[in-house]
């Protein structure tokens, strides 16, 4: 059984690792709009001093993880979620990307917006490993399939590759193929759910026009060329 002074230091990390969430926050809307090079250059200093503290908050994640002797708590999973995510944050700060990143949260956003509150839960893994050019490809395709652009032929053989390719995907992914069992569905539904998985199987970034002369037929061919039966 875990000691109430494991607790204790579990909390104080979450309670520090939070704050410094709030202030990397407050940094990341005050560099959007910055213009002035001095205090932009303040603001990263501040931030490097954070990044400090995220490597002292890792090394008492490790000397937590060092006292466990069975199955770690939820909360240990949660602070290590958090801990990623402070990385990520700055990263892109220290690496002046903030617009980059807006947009691409806002175009994950804007996919996962596409679908009902339980199917989102499951593509919103999917989603944040989806670079740009993918998800913009991958909209593009889902405008196509809702407005009816794309043959019941075409659908069935994409699901039926997609189906076969299971084992190729990480678990977490290769449960959004599990949509394709579903009988209740159809199959343009089953299509629309499985899509985004689409990327991780081909690499066709760069190779098809994402500009005005999109053609769908011709997309789902080459889609379809690369992903082969086996």
């Amino acid at each position: 059984m875990l000691s109430q002074s494991f607790y204790q230091r579990l909390q104080d990390l979450e309670d520090n690792i939070a704050k410094d969430q709030e202030l990397l926050k407050d940094f990341e809307d005050e560099l959007r709009y910055e213009k002035n090079p001095k205090l932009k250059a303040q603001y990263n200093r501040d931030i490097e001093q954070l990044r400090k503290s995220a490597a002292d908050y890792r090394q008492e994640y490790k000397e937590l993880q060092q006292e466990l002797t069975n199955e770690p708590p939820d909360r240990m999973q949660e602070v290590g979620n958090q801990l990623q995510e402070m990385d990520t944050k700055l990263d892109v700060l220290l690496n002046g990307q903030v617009v980059i990143y807006e947009d691409l949260h806002q175009m994950r956003q804007t996919l996962l917006n596409r679908y009902s509150a339980t199917e989102k839960a499951t593509l919103e893994a999917v989603a944040q490993e989806l670079s740009q050019n993918q998800l913009v490809l991958t909209q593009k395709l889902l405008d196509e399939l809702e407005a009816n652009q794309v043959s019941e032929q075409q659908m069935q053989q994409m699901l039926a590759v997609l189906e076969e390719r299971i084992p190729a995907l990480p678990p977490s992914q290769a449960a959004v193929v599990e949509i394709i069992k579903a009988p209740e569905l159809d199959a343009k539904h089953k299509l629309k759910v499985t899509l985004p998985l689409v990327p991780f199987l081909v690499d066709y970034e760069g190779e098809l026009e994402l500009g005005s002369g999109f053609n769908i037929k011709s997309a789902w061919e080459q889609l379809l060329a690369k992903l082969p039966r086996r």
